[in-house]
């Protein structure tokens, strides 16, 4: 394994053991090699040639949720996660991408019309699957047949996505670009048209992103770079056509990929840097549009809770970590919920998903998460507002299996409450 620019990013590495301290992955492992020290260490013995053993080497890189808990603490500044983007990739080209990675990222995901008809197909078969249970236990997140989820609970797939909801000529157009992302649109359609709602509330023409591509983060974090490279350039070329004065982004991690990973990867004098930066430029997280575009101030005086305190807000780690979009949603859910609304016990802990390592290594994900959920419930949390798809997912899941009183919602679920207590 050879690469100059991994070698140099690795070598800023200090070796202080600043990174282990605050590791979401160590606690669980308590190996070395599990934090970015450990990482870092076996990196620069393949780069040096005297770790031969690839296949090992590309297992310590894939063992990591991105959470950036260590790059955000790191007294010498390395781009941790970058790192290891790069680092899976190039062991990707040694080693390879695993197949259903391969036809998943570089065949379904590129394509909506593919992602509908995957939808489709999953919604039939769940029908097959799911029985009617109440809708306020927590079982109706689960397949009942967990033999073949390992215990994972699923949200029911709907027959129809948010897209595929709009009218014809509705969402066509507009100086405000909806980005819904792949989980808002196939999984959760209720989220992608509380975002589009809410956003419209603001008075400005508001087109919907559609025939969109993923937006290559999973192919990304994978080493798929060339899966990740063919969503990220078509998804590129139709917002620059576009040309929206603005994109938002109800998840936090679809943010993160045009606001940070794009630029990175599209250096100056690359065909799609000004692309990227045009898009970067305009993309902005949901509660900051709902603060900047004065939605806000049209929500109306919210009742006093019944249970004040008992909704709370997650710090996801792209979202609030990376990006420091934090303050925002808390303002915007003062003014929708009013004292429903307080801090979380253990806000800023993470929720377990990272991506695929949610697939890759589910026990450890689950025991991440199941203790998000618990240390939310203890402090009185009933209801946890969140700004990711992932984090929603994996929240969604962890409650079904720990906390079936909780629920898990996005912000823009409770502002479309509040515009409707105005009407």
């Amino acid at each position: 394994m050879k690469d100059d620019e991994l070698k140099e990013m690795a070598g800023l590495c200090a070796k202080c053991g600043t990174c282990r301290a605050v590791c979401t992955l160590y606690p669980h492992r308590r190996t070395e090699n599990s934090a970015a020290r450990g990482k870092v260490v076996i990196l620069e013995s393949a780069l040096s040639g005297e770790d031969k053993d690839t296949a090992a080497v590309q297992e310590a890189m894939a063992d990591c949720l991105l959470c950036g808990r260590c790059e955000r603490e790191c007294p010498n500044l390395v781009l941790y996660e970058e790192l290891v983007m790069k680092a899976r990739a190039a062991l990707a080209d040694e080693v390879g991408v695993p197949a259903w990675k391969s036809i998943l990222f570089g065949k379904v995901m590129p394509r909506d019309g593919r992602m509908r008809a995957l939808r489709k197909a999953g919604a039939a078969a769940a029908r097959l699957l799911l029985k009617k249970v109440p809708s306020g236990s927590g079982l109706h997140y689960r397949f009942p047949a967990e033999f073949l989820t390992g215990g994972r609970t699923i949200p029911q797939l709907p027959a129809k996505g948010f897209i595929e909801s709009l009218g014809k000529g509705e969402a066509a157009s507009g100086d405000v670009l909806l980005f819904v992302g792949c989980v808002f649109d196939h999984f959760y359609p209720e989220v992608g048209r509380a975002a589009y709602e809410t956003v419209k509330a603001s008075g400005r023409e508001v087109a919907v992103f559609r025939e969109a591509a993923c937006c290559g983060l999973p192919a990304l974090v994978s080493g798929d770079r060339e899966s990740a490279l063919e969503n990220i350039g078509a998804n590129l070329r139709r917002l620059r056509e576009a040309a929206p004065e603005t994109i938002v982004f109800p998840c936090g991690s679809c943010l993160l990929m045009f606001k940070r990973n794009i630029p990175s990867l599209f250096k100056e004098g690359h065909p799609l840097h000004e692309d990227a930066a045009f898009v970067a430029e305009r993309a902005t997280d949901y509660a900051s549009f709902i603060l900047d575009s004065g939605v806000v101030d049209r929500l109306p005086e919210p009742p006093p809770a019944e249970r004040p305190g008992e909704i709370g807000y997650h710090d996801s780690c792209h979202l609030t970590g990376t990006l420091g979009k934090g303050p925002e949603a808390r303002r915007v859910l003062e003014r929708a919920v009013g004292d429903a609304f307080a801090e979380m016990k253990g806000a800023d802990l993470c929720c377990g998903y990272g991506g695929t390592f949610n697939i890759r290594d589910y026990p450890t994900s689950s025991k991440i998460g199941e203790n998000k959920v618990k240390v939310a419930a203890s402090g009185g949390t009933k209801v946890i507002a969140a700004g990711c798809s992932g984090c929603v997912l994996q929240m969604r899941d962890m409650a079904a299996r720990v906390e079936p009183s909780m629920r898990v919602v996005h912000i823009a679920e409770l502002v479309r409450r509040a515009l409707a207590r105005a009407k």
